[in-house]
């Protein structure tokens, strides 16, 4: 198997994709002999793990929701910010805000594996082998990422794109894109709208659980809901309230 050009470390959010494209599964490369052959096989393999894998991790729907919360416990934030997580929910799509650094190109490598892992000593979560992102799977077909100049998603309607679990594709950056944030969006399947009772499980509880959020809002309905919890020595209190 030979590639038509000498890879190269990548510059740009961009070039980093399509490093990954090309580099990782073949994508715009120049395949002779056998090469062709390998990769088609290779490819229909990884496709038929990745599926078992994606429709296996969890039998509930929502625990892609806690599998977003606990990737978002694990980031890394600039000092003085608080950690934060932000749903906002209508009938066409999620968006799951969080206002940690951004994305690396590690980050973005362990999304299109299923394994290599950025994030060590973590079992379960995106991190671990970018096996926990799977599980979005089971509400959407197309979920993107924006971050730190990173945009790209992920598309298993295409019949061209075996590898629709873990090839990337970029994108055009949102119009509500914030400098500093974090956002994974989440496309309905058509004619599977989004319902509010989605997000039931996003509650003041589940911050007891967590070692950095300690401030969830969720926005469904033209209803805000805001969830913080505060830390005095060994207590913990937890705030319910309305937002904008």
């Amino acid at each position: 198997m030979n590639m038509s050009t000498t890879e190269e470390d990548p510059t740009s959010p961009k070039d980093v994709i399509e490093h990954i494209r090309r580099y990782e599964f073949g994508i715009g490369a120049e395949l002779v002999g056998d090469g062709r052959e390998v990769v088609d096989r290779l490819v229909r393999k990884y496709r038929s793990l990745l599926e078992t894998v994606a429709k296996d991790l969890n039998s509930k729907e929502s625990h892609f929701l806690l599998e977003l919360v606990q990737n978002a416990d694990d980031n890394h934030y600039a000092p003085g910010d608080e950690p934060a997580l932000t749903f906002r929910l209508n009938p066409q799509e999620l968006a799951v805000s969080n206002n940690e650094i951004g994305f690396s190109p590690a980050n973005v490598r362990a999304l299109c594996s299923a394994g290599e892992s950025s994030k060590k000593n973590k079992v379960g979560y995106i991190g671990e082998k970018g096996i926990g992102f799977k599980s979005v799977f089971k509400v959407t077909d197309t979920p993107e990422i924006h971050s730190n100049g990173y945009h790209f998603r992920f598309d298993l309607t295409d019949p061209e794109d075996p590898l629709g679990y873990v090839v990337p594709h970029w994108i055009d950056a949102r119009a509500d894109d914030g400098e500093g944030v974090t956002t994974v969006v989440l496309p309905a399947r058509a004619g599977n709208d989004f319902l509010p009772e989605l997000l039931s499980d996003i509650n003041a509880t589940l911050l007891l659980f967590l070692e950095k959020l300690r401030l969830l809002t969720v926005h469904t309905n033209n209803v805000s809901v805001r969830y913080e919890r505060a830390d005095d020595e060994s207590l913990s209190a937890l705030t319910v309230g309305t937002c904008q």
